[in-house]
């Protein structure tokens, strides 16, 4: 009689419990909360200043740069953002240059789709586009102590008060010339640009170096690379849309929260002449939801209340929330259930953008707006760009086959 154990039992008695899946989810969340956040708690402490939390968005640039393309893209891409951070704050002073900068980065995002590694590189356009359109503020020595004093009496952002701090009590042109010349000379400011490079490289480099030692038993998913065919109209989707969305916005300042119809663009648009429709309404629909959770949130909560940590106001409660929803929102990433993901992610990425977020309820309002246009503006470009993109692989069936890149970019 046999006495070993069929395959199917080993399988069945190989398969983890309940508790051990949430409690590995678990920690591999702590893990990456602590990679984001505390890079940005040493360098606040050390700068005293709000534009530290910059290295959070580095390190998530970097754990995706990682996670989707391996050490080698991680430690380029951080080198590259690092690079690309003070030039992004430069070129938010013209519509023009803002526009051609984005233009820049999702050209190469896309050409980086051939070799399968648009997801790894995907998240530098993005969160660059807060530097472009509204870089966080980088607060003077003369209005240190005003500025402080105005947040914790106030629900405005941190842009609003320095704003209000150098216009004074006056509302002549005159005033308002002194403002606008304050806020270009912060761009240009030498010393806020090589602290912005340092923020981002700090960020984006640790968790490179760091999160090999934690996952070197994990299986990563491998690139998958694109033909041409698949590539190119891809590739002039998202540079389209991303680089007029971007002269929109700085030609119109007054608009808020245009960020997030550049990255919901950039994260519905996929690669391929068949697209996944179900993912693409899992996506639209749960970023919706999102929105409407922020917005029942920040109706509930009210303004950004601000707590003084180390002689600097932040706004904790807006802070904390947002850390609660990250945590489940990268739990659900790891589970079937990725809809959660999608529904957390983006009051997350809100709430943890605090500073620079004005009139709660108004921003989740133009939040809504930007989503429907940008979910639009997707679906309407993919349906166009099928038809070219299938006329492209037709007319490449001609030539001799490729078997894929001979090489990776890196």
């Amino acid at each position: 009689m046999a006495t070993g154990t069929s395959p199917a039992g080993t399988a069945l008695a190989a398969k983890p419990t309940m508790g051990r899946v949430i409690l590995r989810r678990s920690a591999i969340t702590l893990v990456v909360m602590l990679l984001i956040l505390v890079p940005s708690v040493v360098l606040f402490v050390i700068t005293k200043q709000p534009s530290a939390t910059y290295a959070s968005m580095g390190s998530l640039i970097g754990i995706f740069a990682l996670l989707a393309g391996g050490r080698r893209i991680g430690v380029i891409t951080a080198i590259v953002v690092s690079l690309l951070a003070p030039i992004s704050i430069v070129a938010g002073l013209s519509p023009v240059t803002g526009a051609a900068l984005m233009a820049i980065m999702t050209l190469t995002v896309g050409r980086l789709s051939i070799f399968g590694l648009h997801r790894a590189t995907m998240l530098v356009p993005i969160f660059l586009t807060w530097t472009i359109l509204s870089p966080m503020p980088w607060l003077p020595a003369s209005l240190v102590a005003e500025v402080q004093a105005k947040l914790m009496a106030s629900n405005l952002s941190l842009t609003d008060v320095i704003a209000q701090a150098q216009a004074g009590s006056g509302t002549s042109s005159a005033t308002t010339a002194k403002v606008a010349t304050a806020l270009v000379d912060m761009r240009m400011d030498s010393t806020y640009l090589v602290w912005v490079a340092l923020f981002f490289f700090v960020g984006a480099i640790i968790p490179v170096l760091v999160l090999p030692l934690v996952t070197r038993k994990m299986q990563m998913p491998k690139p998958t690379p694109h033909p041409r065919s698949e590539a190119v109209p891809y590739t002039v989707i998202i540079t389209l849309l991303t680089a007029g969305a971007v002269y929109f916005f700085l030609e119109h300042p007054k608009l808020v929260a245009g960020s997030f119809l550049i990255a919901t663009i950039l994260v519905l648009t996929q690669v391929g002449n068949e697209i996944e429709w179900k993912i693409t309404i899992e996506r639209v629909l749960g970023t919706f939801g999102g929105v409407l959770l922020l917005m029942a949130i920040t109706n509930i909560v009210g303004g950004a209340s601000y707590v003084s940590v180390l002689d600097i106001p932040m706004p904790m409660t807006y802070y904390a929330i947002g850390i609660v929803f990250g945590a489940v929102a990268i739990i659900a990433k790891f589970s079937p259930r990725q809809w959660i993901y999608y529904i957390l992610v983006t009051p997350t990425a809100a709430l943890l953008n605090a500073f620079t977020t004005g009139q709660a309820t108004r921003f989740g309002d133009q939040r809504l707006v930007d989503n429907l246009v940008g979910a639009v503006l997707v679906v309407a470009a993919t349906v166009v760009t099928l038809v070219a993109g299938r006329i492209m692989k037709g007319r490449m069936t001609i030539a001799p086959a490729l078997g894929g890149p001979d090489a990776s970019p890196a």
